[in-house]
């Protein structure tokens, strides 16, 4: 995680305004966590099989930019997706991202955009994931407000 928080910013500013993730940033994250998983290990090969699948699936039929393709597949490697929940959830996170994304340049510009630049979105989903992935579960708050007298 180290490697993309040094290069987030400008991973970032690379796409917003050249839309293009530079290789030379990527290569060096995927060293980095490659290093990393070679040591710690994959936690489930199936969700990684099934991220690098959906990332491909991006590219061809939604149009995603293949850096953006790279970047999610690189990212899902360094959280090391346990389950394929946990990689709905992280999809679900940067999907919010990239609609934070659009309403704020509709704000700004007050026409909606017909494309973005994804890595912020990436970026932004990645960090909710994290976030919330660590709190207890909406079921856990409701039993302890039913269980609190």
């Amino acid at each position: 995680m180290f490697a993309l928080a040094l290069f987030a910013l400008p991973i970032m500013c690379a796409d917003w305004r050249y839309r293009r993730i530079p290789n030379i940033y990527l290569i060096f994250i995927m060293y980095w966590v490659g290093a990393i998983r070679i040591i710690s290990g994959i936690a489930s090969l199936q969700v990684i099989s099934l991220a690098i699948a959906a990332s491909i699936l991006g590219a061809l039929v939604l149009r995603m930019g293949v850096g953006d393709a790279k970047l999610f597949i690189v990212l899902s490697l360094a959280i090391n997706l346990p389950t394929i929940d946990s990689l709905v959830f992280l999809v679900t996170c940067i999907y919010l991202g990239a609609l934070l994304q659009i309403v704020m340049m509709w704000g700004l510009k007050s026409v909606i955009p017909r494309s973005i630049p994804m890595a912020f979105a990436i970026f932004f989903g990645s960090a909710l994931y994290l976030a919330a992935r660590g709190g207890p579960s909406l079921q856990q708050y409701a039993d302890a407000l039913v269980n609190s007298r």
